[in-house]
C-alpha cells in the first residue's frame, strides 16, 4: 500500500503542475503570473478557488456577456451632431493649444473608448465634500425628469439618508431615481433596500457580484461616482456617497478629495455610460434621448473615458502613460494608493530623467497598510530618478488627478496602480483647458503645504526589515 505521505507529495506536484500551465495559458502579464503563482503555493488548493473567485481568466468570458462602453456607436442615435462635429472641433483645439500631444490624447481616447471630444460645457471644481453636497443637494431638489447615481460606496448614514429623503420626495412627484451601489463595498441588508424601493427609489447591487451565478466576477469591482440629472448636469470624481467625505469620519480629522460637476455635452456621455451600466445589472434599456436640454454657451472642452471589463482598452491606464509622456515642463499627480505597472513606472522615469519637474502626492493618514509597504518599493526607483515625493498629513488624501504642464488636467475615479488600471469598473474626465488645470495645479501646490516631503535620505534610514515587508508586499502587489 503507498504511504499516504507518498500520495500527499504527489498530489501536490501535479496540483503545481496543473495550476502553472493553466496560468501559463492565461497569458497575463509576468508579474502577475508569479504572483498568483506564490499564492498557489503558499496556500495550496485554496489559492485555485481563491483564483476562480478573484483572478483575471474569466475577463474574456465576462467581456462577452456585458454590453461594451461603445459610446460614439451609442450616441450616433439622437446625437449625430455631437459625433460628426468632434473631428472639427478637434482640429481647432489643435490651432488653440499648438500642440501635437493634444493631438495624440484626442485621437487615443477616441480609438481606445470611443470618448467624443465635447465642446459646449461648463465646469465647476470641488476640493471639499462639503460644498459638493450642498451643490448636489440644491441639484436634486432641481430634478424634473430622472436621477441616475452609481455609487462604489453607498453607506446608510447621516449624509445618505438626508439624500434618500430628497430622492424619495423627487419620486413622488413622478421623477424617475436609479440608483447603483457595489455590492462588495458595501453592505445593505435587504430591509433597507425595501424600505427604498417601496418609496420608488430604483436601487440595485451593479451587476449582482454575489450571485452564485456571478461569483467569478467578485474581483471586478464598480469603482464609479456618477451623478446625472435629467441630461444637465452631471457629477463625476472621487467622493462616494457617505458623511466621512464631508467630515473625515471616525478615522481621520479630514478628508481631501476633488469632485466635479458639469453642465453641458459631456454630460450626455456620462449618460450613456450609466446606460450600459444600468443594462449590464438590470437588462431595462434606459432611453432619455427626448429630455435632454440644450448645451451652455460656456466653452470647456473634456473628453469622458471609462475602462474595466466592459472595456476593450485599459484605456485609463494608456491615458496617464500618454499624459505622462508627452509632458514637457510638469506633471502633478494626487493619488491616495500608489502602485503602478511598469509601464507607468517608466513613463515616470523617463520623465524625471528627462528634466520634467515630477511630484505625486499620496495620503500620509492611512486606511490600508499594505498597499503604502508596497508602494515605497516604487518610491525607492523613482527617487533615484528623480520624481518628488509627498505626504499629506493633514487629513486622508482621496483625489485622483494628473495636471500636466499647466495645460491639461484628468480628474475621476481611477488610482494610480493596477486595481484601477486593469480590474475596476472607473470613469475619468480629461479636461483641455489651461484655466481649469491652473486651479488643479493651484490646489496642488495649496496641499504641498499640509505635506510632508519623503525623501531618499529618509528611504535609506528606514530598516531592513520594514524594507523587506515591503518587498514582500510588492510580491503581491498586482493583486492588491
Amino acid at each position: 500500500m503507498v504511504p499516504w505521505d507518498t500520495i500527499f507529495i504527489v498530489a501536490l506536484y501535479i496540483y503545481i503542475a496543473v495550476t502553472i500551465i493553466y496560468l501559463l495559458m492565461d497569458n497575463r502579464e509576468t508579474s502577475s503570473t508569479l504572483s498568483w503563482l506564490l499564492v498557489f503555493i503558499f496556500i495550496p488548493f485554496l489559492g485555485l478557488a481563491g483564483y476562480f473567485l478573484f483572478g483575471r481568466g474569466m475577463r474574456k468570458k465576462i467581456t462577452q456577456t456585458l454590453v461594451r462602453q461603445n459610446l460614439e456607436t451609442r450616441l450616433q442615435e439622437g446625437h449625430e451632431t455631437l459625433v460628426t462635429r468632434q473631428k472639427k472641433e478637434a482640429d481647432a483645439l489643435h490651432v488653440r493649444y499648438l500642440s501635437p500631444e493634444t493631438r495624440k490624447l484626442i485621437r487615443l481616447l477616441y480609438h481606445n473608448s470611443d470618448s467624443i471630444l465635447t465642446r459646449q460645457n461648463d465646469l465647476s471644481v470641488f476640493f471639499n465634500g462639503q460644498e459638493k453636497f450642498e451643490v448636489l443637494f440644491n441639484d436634486l431638489m432641481q430634478a424634473r425628469h430622472y436621477i441616475h447615481m452609481e455609487y462604489f460606496i453607498w453607506k446608510a448614514d447621516d449624509l445618505t439618508e438626508r439624500v434618500v429623503a430628497v430622492l424619495k420626495e423627487k419620486a413622488a412627484q413622478g421623477v424617475t431615481v436609479r440608483v447603483l451601489y457595489d455590492a462588495v463595498g458595501n453592505y445593505l441588508s435587504g430591509r433597507y433596500l425595501r424600505r427604498l424601493r417601496r418609496a420608488g427609489i430604483q436601487i440595485y447591487p451593479y451587476y449582482n457580484f454575489i450571485s452564485p451565478f456571478k461569483i467569478h466576477t467578485l474581483n471586478y469591482r464598480n469603482h464609479r461616482k456618477v451623478v446625472i440629472i435629467d441630461g444637465a448636469t452631471g457629477y463625476l470624481g472621487g467622493m462616494n456617497m457617505g458623511q466621512e467625505y464631508v467630515d473625515g469620519g471616525k478615522r481621520f480629522p479630514v478628508w481631501r478629495d476633488t469632485h466635479i460637476r458639469i453642465q453641458g455635452e459631456a454630460v450626455t456621455v456620462m449618460q450613456e455610460v450609466f446606460a450600459v451600466s444600468w443594462f449590464n445589472t438590470t437588462g431595462e434599456a434606459v432611453d432619455v434621448k427626448s429630455c435632454i436640454p440644450d448645451p451652455p454657451d460656456t466653452i470647456t472642452h473634456i473628453q469622458v473615458t471609462t475602462s474595466g471589463p466592459d472595456s476593450q482598452w485599459h484605456a485609463i491606464k494608456q491615458v496617464y502613460f500618454l499624459l505622462i509622456s508627452s509632458a514637457e515642463n510638469s506633471v502633478f499627480i494626487q493619488t491616495p494608493y500608489f502602485i503602478p505597472d511598469a509601464s507607468i513606472l517608466m513613463a515616470l522615469k523617463t520623465a524625471a530623467l528627462s528634466g520634467i519637474d515630477v511630484r505625486i502626492m499620496l495620503t500620509g493618514m492611512l486606511d490600508k497598510h499594505v498597499p503604502y509597504w508596497a508602494a515605497l518599493t516604487f518610491i525607492e526607483e523613482l527617487l533615484a530618478a528623480g520624481v518628488r515625493f509627498y505626504y499629506y498629513e493633514e487629513g486622508f488624501m482621496h483625489a485622483k488627478t494628473i495636471v500636466v504642464d499647466s495645460r491639461c488636467c484628468s480628474v475621476g475615479t481611477a488610482n494610480m496602480d493596477i486595481r484601477s488600471f486593469e480590474l475596476n469598473y472607473e470613469i475619468n474626465a480629461l479636461i483641455y483647458d489651461e484655466n481649469v488645470a491652473k486651479v488643479f495645479e493651484a490646489m496642488f501646490r495649496k496641499d504641498m503645504a499640509s505635506c510632508r516631503e519623503f525623501t531618499m535620505e529618509e528611504y535609506n534610514r528606514m530598516h531592513r526589515m520594514k524594507k523587506l515587508r515591503n518587498s514582500l508586499a510588492r510580491l503581491f502587489a498586482p493583486l492588491l
